[in-house]
């Protein structure tokens, strides 16, 4: 491998470490938050909407009531907790990008070995 494209890879690994550290910031943010969706529902047409929370269990999901006077509180949680783990997530896939890159690296910069071929006896 050329020296160009190992400067390529190595640019590549920069560029990637930086986003990594922005969504590391993200995941050590001191936010409450609460493993659950929050759901917006009309039981009729033209009704207020109704706010569930959509927690996930083992055996499926299960909605509970969120009263009216704490849905913004309910809706900052789960948003941080959507933005967890969304970040989670790429933090995942930009990990294997990295470690995809430097290997790369690593073989570029090895030499090839050339073995002799033995004499027969």
């Amino acid at each position: 491998m050329t020296r160009l494209k190992i400067a390529k890879h190595r640019q590549e690994v920069r560029a990637l470490k930086a986003r990594r550290g922005v969504l590391e910031h993200i995941a050590m943010q001191h936010n409450e938050m609460m493993a659950a969706y929050l759901l917006e529902r009309r039981l009729r047409p033209k009704a207020p909407a109704a706010h569930y929370l959509s927690v996930p269990t083992p055996q499926g999901s299960r909605h509970l009531y969120v009263r009216k006077a704490v849905v913004e509180a309910v809706r900052r949680q789960t948003d941080a907790w959507r933005e967890f783990s969304q970040a989670m997530a790429e933090w995942v896939r930009i990990n294997k990008k990295i470690e995809a890159a430097l290997r790369q690296i690593g073989s570029g910069r090895c030499r090839k070995i050339e073995l002799k071929a033995r004499k027969v006896r």
